[in-house]
C-alpha cells in the first residue's frame, strides 16, 4: 500500500488580456436587424409531482423592442405530451413587445404513478421574418420520476469528516441517481472548498441494495477531472494514512434518521497517478440528509 504524499493544493487562476488594434476603438453596432430569440438555458427539469408550473424563459433581444409573435414546436421522446405533461398554452406561442421582452413556455407535469425512469422531450423556437435564432434555439425539459427505487436517499447531504491536511470539516454533498442503473448512485462533493462549493467532478460511484440499508462504494475510481492531462483518483483511506486502490467500503445507511455512514475501517483520498494527494478524508465520514 502506499502512504500519502505531501499535499499538493490545486490552485486555479485566470487572466484577460485587453487590447485594441487598428486606428481607433469602433463601439459595436446592433440594431434591429440583428435581432434574436432564444432560450435563458438549454435545459430544465421538474418532479412529475411538482405542484409548480414549470416555467422555461425564453428572451427576445433587441434595441427598441419588438411586437413579435414567436412560435415553438415540441418533439416528444420518452415524454409524451398528455400523458407525462401538458402545456399552458395550445397555440405554441409567445408573444413580445417592447416592454415585455421575456416570455414563457409553462409546462405541467403529470405523475403517472409507476417507475418510468426519468423522461424528456424537445422544445425548438421558430425564426420569423423579422427574428433569427440565438445560440440557444432548443431546450431538452426533464419530466423527473419520482417513482425510482432509490428516491429515499437521494438529495443533498452534511458531510462530517476530519481531513488529513485541514482537520474537522463540514459541507455540503449530493446522492445523485444513475441514468442507467437503478441500483447505482453517485457521491457529488467529496472535494469541496472551505467556502462550501461543491465540485461537480469529482463524483464517485456506489452501489445499493434492495433493501436500502447499504451503499457498496468501490476503491480506485477515476474521476472525471483531470489535472495537468493526469488523471484524478479515488481510493480508500486508512487511518494510519496507507491508500487502498482496490475492494470497497461499506456505509450503513439508516433511513429513519436520514444518516449515511462510512465507518472507521476505511476514508477516502484523492490524488494524482503521480501519487500526490490532494484531499484525504479520514475513516469515520458521516452524511445526514438535509
Amino acid at each position: 500500500m502506499k502512504k500519502i504524499f505531501a499535499y499538493i493544493g490545486i490552485a486555479a487562476c485566470a487572466a484577460a488580456l485587453l487590447s485594441s488594434c487598428g486606428k481607433s476603438n469602433e463601439a459595436l453596432v446592433f440594431d434591429d436587424s440583428n435581432a434574436f430569440v432564444a432560450f435563458n438555458s438549454a435545459s430544465e427539469s421538474i418532479d412529475e409531482d411538482s405542484a409548480d408550473t414549470l416555467r422555461i424563459a425564453v428572451t427576445l433581444a433587441s434595441v427598441s423592442g419588438l411586437n413579435e409573435r414567436i412560435s415553438y414546436t415540441v418533439k416528444d421522446s420518452t415524454a409524451k405530451e398528455g400523458v407525462n405533461y401538458t402545456l399552458t398554452d395550445a397555440s405554441k406561442t409567445l408573444t413580445f413587445s417592447s416592454t415585455e421582452r421575456v416570455q414563457y413556455i409553462e409546462v405541467v407535469p403529470k405523475a403517472d404513478g409507476t417507475y418510468t425512469g426519468d423522461l424528456i422531450f424537445t422544445i425548438t423556437l421558430n425564426p420569423s421574418a423579422n427574428v433569427q435564432l440565438g445560440a440557444s434555439s432548443e431546450c431538452v425539459v426533464k419530466v423527473n420520476d419520482i417513482d425510482h427505487p432509490l428516491t429515499p436517499i437521494l438529495g443533498a447531504y452534511t458531510m462530517k469528516a476530519t481531513s488529513f491536511f485541514n482537520g474537522p470539516a463540514s459541507g455540503t454533498v449530493y446522492i445523485l441517481k444513475d441514468d442507467a442503473d437503478d441500483h447505482m448512485v453517485w457521491i457529488r462533493g467529496l472535494y469541496f472548498s472551505a467556502t462550501g462549493n461543491t465540485r461537480t467532478d469529482f463524483d464517485v460511484y456506489g452501489n445499493v441494495n434492495d433493501d436500502l440499508s447499504k451503499l457498496v462504494v468501490p476503491f480506485g475510481q477515476t474521476m472525471v477531472y483531470k489535472q495537468g492531462g493526469q488523471d484524478v483518483y479515488s481510493s480508500g483511506l486508512t487511518a494510519d494514512g496507507n491508500i487502498v486502490d482496490s475492494g470497497s467500503v461499506t456505509a450503513t445507511i439508516d433511513l429513519a434518521t436520514g444518516t449515511i455512514n462510512f465507518g472507521t475501517t476505511y476514508g477516502f483520498v484523492l490524488w494524482f497517478g503521480s501519487g500526490s494527494a490532494f484531499e484525504a478524508w479520514a475513516p469515520g465520514i458521516v452524511m445526514v440528509k438535509q
